[in-house]
């Protein structure tokens, strides 16, 4: 059995830390699940692969995600999952496609195979992957059968999707249909009837996506569906697929599941009320606060609010009004202060044009053992500072010792990397060129 990760999606529902670089499934807000022995704070990916690996599934989960994400899911997982890499976004359908051209060209994955994808960000327990694996085991047993995995509901959400099966006791429910987020006396409605949370997790053999591919005239194989993919629907799966398929099968999860999807349930599922510097008075009620600039942060008599710092901006927001951002951040740049590297990070603090000169001020940190792509600027030079450890600046191949205190500056047009040696190497880089009006 295969998994798939579908973590290609982009989003500001949690600004100022998320962007179309670091969306919500890579930020570190998340605690381990309680079966992992690790206590630090991870991503939802991070926390999602780790319960994989507690059921024995990770060895053969794969993540699907555009290019710009590739370095940071290599950097999160250290290596232990390849990425199907999207050309562009183009919806669920289109990536569950690669996907499956990926396993069958790159993973040796054979048409008989099952396969299931899921989210990369759901919040639950490792009860829901072992419900996955069960799954899995009886679509392999099945033919042209499409399998769901359905949570049970615990209140009847307005929020979430429902699968509604036929009425039985057994293992497998037949699925009869679908509701897309409900009005409240529908999801009632829904509940009493005995309907489950769609978890948007789907599972079925490798042989069946050829069927779903031949109308658009495109094959299994790996690389030419990369060239031909945008003769792919821009669809989801649900629409494209599940909506017409006849064959479809559910079994229940009856555990803990959320989707965090905005400042309002991801605070819920905080232990704690603060992450980083952060002083609150005796007024403040029901709030959180999320400080990662490294900067004192006071909240005063604060009530059922969010209250999240980065180096991309501010929010002050009321929990339930939180979850209406995107409405306000049309005006707002999405350029990324903080990126991290499959090498390491970069944190840019200072961007300023004076009298006709552009400088651009950024720390960076490359890990131990770890080097950074060849680079060459033809616009501007750079002085690179060293903070703390040591390593080697290779410059149009020749090395250079770097220690702390050391000084080096790199001329426009010459190629250049960074490697760390025997512990992580901090920077400054400092980066001077011309405006384009005085160029």
């Amino acid at each position: 059995m295969y998994i798939v990760l579908l973590s290609g999606g982009s989003g500001k529902r949690l600004w100022p830390l998320s962007n179309d670089l670091c969306s919500k499934q890579y930020i570190k807000l998340m605690n381990h699940d309680e079966e992992q022995e690790n206590r630090e704070k991870c991503s939802m990916l991070q926390r999602v692969f780790g319960q994989l690996k507690n059921v024995g599934l990770s060895e053969n989960t794969i993540v699907c995600a555009s290019s710009a994400q590739v370095e940071l899911i290599e950097s999160q997982l250290d290596g232990a999952a390849e990425v199907a890499v999207e050309p562009m976004r183009r919806d669920t359908f289109p990536a569950v496609m690669l996907s499956c051209a990926y396993l069958l060209s790159k993973k040796g994955a054979k048409e008989d195979d099952v396969v299931a994808f899921l989210p990369v960000d759901p919040y639950t327990t490792g009860e829901f992957f072992r419900r996955i694996k069960l799954l899995g085991d009886k679509i392999a047993a099945s033919e042209d059968t499409i399998g769901l995995l359905g949570g049970v509901p615990t209140y009847p959400s307005t929020k979430y999707g429902y699968i509604v099966p036929e009425q039985g006791e057994g293992e497998l429910l037949k699925v009869t249909g679908f509701r897309e987020k409900p009005d409240e006396a529908t999801a009632e409605k829904l509940v009493s009837d005995g309907a489950l949370w769609n978890c948007g997790v789907f599972c079925f053999k490798l042989s069946m996506a050829a069927g779903w591919l031949a109308k658009y005239g495109v094959g299994v194989d790996y690389d030419k569906m990369v060239a031909d993919y945008e003769k792919l629907p821009k669809k989801s799966f649900d629409y494209e697929v599940l909506e017409h398929w006849e064959r479809i099968v559910a079994i229940k999860y009856a555990d803990l599941w959320k989707d965090l999807g905005t400042w309002n349930t991801l605070t819920e599922e905080m232990p704690e009320n603060s992450i980083g510097d952060v002083t609150w008075d005796d007024t403040c009620e029901n709030s959180h606060a999320i400080n990662v600039l490294g900067i004192p942060m006071v909240v005063m008599g604060a009530k059922n609010m969010v209250i999240a710092a980065s180096h991309d901006g501010i929010l002050v927001a009321d929990k339930h009004q939180s979850s209406y951002i995107k409405d306000c951040l049309s005006h707002i740049s999405d350029t990324s202060k903080y990126e991290e590297r499959r090498w390491g990070t970069i944190k840019t603090i200072d961007n300023d044009e004076d009298n006709g000169i552009k400088s651009v001020t950024k720390r960076i940190k490359v890990v131990a053992g770890k080097r950074t792509p060849e680079s060459r600027h033809m616009n501007h030079t750079q002085t690179i500072t060293v903070l703390s450890g040591m390593g080697k600046l290779i410059l149009e191949g020749v090395e250079v010792d770097l220690m702390a205190g050391a000084t080096v500056s790199i001329a426009a047009g010459k190629t250049y990397s960074i490697q760390a040696l025997g512990s992580d190497l901090r920077c400054i880089e400092i980066s001077i060129s011309k405006s384009k009006e005085n160029a």
